[in-house]
């Protein structure tokens, strides 16, 4: 990638750990039951700036909630930060660990984003460790760890994971999973 195509990092760096909670907390109970709060919570979430110290503890937040529910299998949580029109994207780096085959490419919509967890998770048990997230205002870098274990297979797996997420009104619009960080901050058009 030639110097003028790649930006210097320059996102804010915020440290994100998950707790292994198994119940919604108030605030997810809430925005399942009037999901228009949450997209209104969304959107004011996404007007901030990302160095402001709310931003930071909110994006925290969010992400600690959105993780936290992906390993208690919890969809409906998970559905209130996607865009209806969210594009979900399995690259070929992470595609030769815990993703089958036949789920690389891009997934469009709830629907295609639950064709994939569903099929993940008939084949692998698996957690996701998130470390650090770089905000960028539109798109967000969470670096992390995702481990499983095969249902069948017992095959463990642990692999570090990039999530690249850009953001529409405060809601995932798309997001790129990557198992290199330099490959997930090319696509981002980044570099440390």
């Amino acid at each position: 990638m030639s110097e003028e195509q790649v930006e210097v990092v320059r996102g804010v760096r915020i440290p994100v750990t998950v707790s292994s909670e198994t119940r919604r907390t108030l605030d997810e109970r809430i925005f399942i039951r009037f999901p228009v709060l949450a997209r209104a919570a969304a959107r004011a979430w996404s007007r901030l700036r990302p160095r402001s110290q709310l931003r930071r503890a909110l994006t925290a937040h969010i992400w600690r909630s959105g993780i936290e529910a992906a390993n208690r299998r919890d969809v409906d949580v998970l559905l209130l930060a996607l865009d209806p029109a969210f594009e979900f994207e399995m690259t070929e780096s992470v595609a030769g660990g815990y993703v089958l085959p036949d789920l690389g490419g891009v997934h469009r919509g709830h629907e295609g984003f639950l064709r994939v967890w569903q099929r993940l998770f008939e084949v692998w048990d698996l957690k996701f460790e998130p470390e650090e997230i770089i905000d960028f205002g539109d798109r967000l870098l969470v670096a992390g760890r995702v481990k499983a274990q095969g249902r069948h297979t017992g095959i463990a797996l642990d692999s570090p994971l990039f999530n690249l997420v850009t953001m529409r009104q405060g809601l995932f619009a798309r997001q790129q999973d990557f198992s290199d960080r330099d490959e997930a901050l090319e696509a981002a058009g980044l570099s440390e």
